[in-house]
């Protein structure tokens, strides 16, 4: 379905999952404590009610973490969030998109979709269970997604959640086996599991021959590249042997074709402070818009 113009409601805002990192980035000097210091917090807290004393070390750290909780309240969003915010809004009141960003990549990007059902057929075959894809998206109060499979008896009871990435080469796949998950992943894959309740969640880098129509634009990139006269050339015919070679792989052992990373599941904290920042992206988009109605 297109877009279709509606009344503003910034309170309709809730973050995409492979957004998650990108909403939850904070401007230097106002962070917000981490888990870690959360839990150091309340465990001084603790020990000073219980011997009604800290030690002068854990005592100045209790102060600067105290000082540092009550900075992170100001609403301050990142540069970062920011950018996210205003690619929602701008599809929210004009249907427009960030024109630049989604132009990249286009040949891996098409890849990709058109390999999906393959890849989950793959992963199928690796893991020896039936993943079933899901193209709809999925929501809770906070948070969207569009998975790619899952186990399970239905969307919202899957006990297993994938992201299948799909590598555009060789090299590039074998890469991913020792670089893991790249910036976003990890949290993308535990919004899926928190809007799904899944609790074993997965990137599947996997290896997928690509399509005739992919190949067929690489063979005149190649052809561009290397200012063929024509494609029947000895010359062309040579080097796109090795092109070609290197986008098929349907001989190679399926187990060598997927590497699965495993993603754990949101902490509570965790879940708690995205949901707390959607809440603070809804109210700085409400201002904002008013703002904007004001130039009107």
């Amino acid at each position: 379905m297109g877009w279709i113009k509606k009344p503003f409601d910034a309170q309709n805002f809730k973050c995409r999952c492979s957004a998650i990192k990108s909403m939850m980035s904070e401007k230097q000097g106002f962070a917000t404590l981490t888990e870690k210091q959360i839990e150091r917090v309340a465990a001084y807290e603790k020990e000073l009610s219980d011997k009604g004393c800290l030690a002068e070390g854990k005592k100045k750290e209790l102060a600067e973490m105290y000082a540092k909780r009550e900075k992170s309240k100001e609403v301050v969003l990142s540069d970062t969030c920011i950018e996210y915010l205003m690619a929602w809004y701008a599809w929210e009141t004009e249907g427009m998109i960030p024109v630049g960003k989604e132009s990249l990549d286009i040949l891996a990007i098409q890849k990709g979709k058109e390999a999906e059902i393959e890849a989950i057929a793959l992963l199928s075959i690796y893991d020896g269970e039936l993943y079933l894809q899901h193209k709809e998206r999925i929501e809770n109060k906070f948070l969207s997604g569009q998975i790619d499979c899952y186990l399970g008896e239905d969307v919202y009871s899957a006990t297993m959640v994938a992201d299948i990435k799909n590598a555009f080469d060789y090299p590039t796949f074998l890469k991913k086996i020792h670089t893991g998950l790249e910036n976003g992943q990890e949290e993308q894959l535990q919004g899926y599991g928190d809007i799904t309740g899944a609790r074993e969640l997965c990137i599947a880098n996997t290896l997928i021959t690509a399509s005739d129509a992919v190949i067929d634009k690489m063979k005149w990139k190649v052809a561009e590249k290397m200012n063929a006269l024509t494609i029947e050339s000895p010359e062309f015919l040579e080097e796109w042997d090795k092109w070609h070679r290197s986008m098929v792989f349907s001989e190679m052992n399926p187990k060598k074709r997927v590497s699965k990373i495993p993603v754990e599941p949101f902490s509570e904290i965790r879940r708690q402070q995205v949901y707390d920042k959607v809440q603070i992206c809804r109210d700085w988009l409400h201002n904002f818009h008013e703002q904007r109605l004001k130039l009107n």
